[in-house]
């Protein structure tokens, strides 16, 4: 028997039909106070007189005599082999379809998402880490801490599952026993689920979501498209690490693409202090010249999303028409993001650090401190970015 999930599935494979034209399909559906279950019970001529543009201008490639002809047997082979793997088939009609997709893309939102998971992670509140795929040990250690302080607190964390930055922000949000969604930029049928990912209990926690068909491959151009949903599908979206907008060659940085559809999107878009990397991404720089708020910690955000929280309307979170108040708290007190390095301690004792341990006393040495060790030790305490650890009689 055909449910709506098979009947979104027989109108992905109708022959002709893009993303913009199975959009047009569910607009007027809904106009008409149809589901998509009812497309397929249509004759012809009610299918003409419901969707006029179909076979026509921007629709031409489109017929509406192949929404007749599929080949239910054949169709339903494959939607029972992606049901067998537990995918579920979310189309623009289905009330699980996450609402601020919609609103932020509106006519260029998926008409149909392939998710694997817990469901309920489509319309929970959700934060966005991205960042490059080749960074230090201390862009990640920094990934994971700002995810796991996110997770604590109750949000979701959302990212694309690439290698370094996206995978750790995955793993931060689970080691903090809290909940992470993957955005893929390929099919499920290419979906592997990472071994560090299995150490947890990810069946639960986790949710994996594609807009591209079951059998696409990953080209360049599908992570750009991925960027925009992982944007839409958040309340906020904090870059780690970014390269320039264009390198030597020209080609984009797809973090950076992300924080422009952040910003175009209106989304809260954070960046990662630039000056607590080394070397300094220009990513991170231009990214906050053109309207992103510097960040240093996890619980930064949290303040800043529990303020805006408490502003909004149940049904969700809106960009504040004015977010001055909130920027002007997260800012560092030095506008140079090279760091200010002879009044900024924290900064001076953060640009030591390049991915290697440091020692108390190297430390006090190559940041010119006037303290003695038991003093620096509890200052490092404090500070959100670092990590001590005992290995016999010295911190590191």
């Amino acid at each position: 028997m055909r449910n709506r999930e098979y009947s979104t599935f027989m109108l992905l494979n109708a022959p002709g039909f893009g993303a913009k034209g199975i959009y047009y399909i569910f607009e007027n559906l809904k106009k008409n106070k149809l589901t998509t279950n009812d497309l397929f019970d249509l004759d012809i001529s009610e299918l003409r007189r419901i969707f006029p543009e179909i076979g026509q201008g921007k629709f031409s490639r489109a017929s509406l005599s192949s929404l007749t002809a599929l080949d239910d047997d054949k169709m339903f082979n494959s939607f029972q082999k992606l049901k067998d793997d537990q995918i579920h088939i979310i189309g623009l009609d289905d009330e699980k379809y996450p609402q601020r997709v919609i609103e932020k893309l509106k006519q260029n939102a998926p008409p149909i998402l392939f998710c694997k998971g817990n469901l309920q992670l489509l319309n929970t509140r959700g934060i966005s880490i991205v960042g490059s795929r080749d960074v230090g040990d201390f862009a990640i250690m920094l990934t994971k801490r700002i995810a796991n302080r996110l997770a604590e607190n109750g949000y979701n964390v959302t990212s694309g599952y690439a290698k370094g930055v996206d995978t750790s922000a995955h793993l931060g949000a689970l080691e903090g026993n809290g909940t992470t969604t993957m955005i893929l930029s390929y099919g499920v049928n290419h979906l592997s689920v990472k071994r560090d990912i299995k150490d947890f209990n990810w069946e639960k926690n986790t949710l994996f979501v594609t807009q591209f068909l079951p059998y696409e491959k990953f080209p360049g151009q599908n992570a750009m498209i991925r960027n925009k949903l992982v944007c839409a599908m958040s309340q906020a979206v904090i870059v780690i690490s970014s390269g320039p907008e264009r390198d030597a060659n020209g080609k984009m940085s797809g973090t950076f693409n992300a924080g422009l559809s952040a910003l175009n999107m209106q989304v809260p878009l954070f960046i990662l202090n630039p000056s607590l990397l080394t070397p300094v991404p220009q990513g991170n720089i231009d990214l906050i010249k053109i309207g992103g708020t510097p960040l240093s910690n996890g619980s930064e955000l949290v303040q800043y999303l529990d303020a805006l929280n408490s502003n909004a309307p149940a049904a969700g979170i809106d960009v504040p028409q004015n977010i001055e108040p909130f920027i002007h708290a997260l800012q560092e007190p030095t506008q140079d993001y090279q760091v200010n390095a002879k009044g900024n301690i924290k900064g001076r004792i953060l640009n030591l650090f390049n991915g290697r341990p440091l020692s108390i006393n190297e430390i006090i040495e190559q940041a010119h401190l006037d303290w003695t060790p038991k003093k620096l030790a509890a200052y490092l305490k404090k500070v959100e970015e670092i990590e001590i650890v005992k290995n016999g009689h010295t911190n590191y």
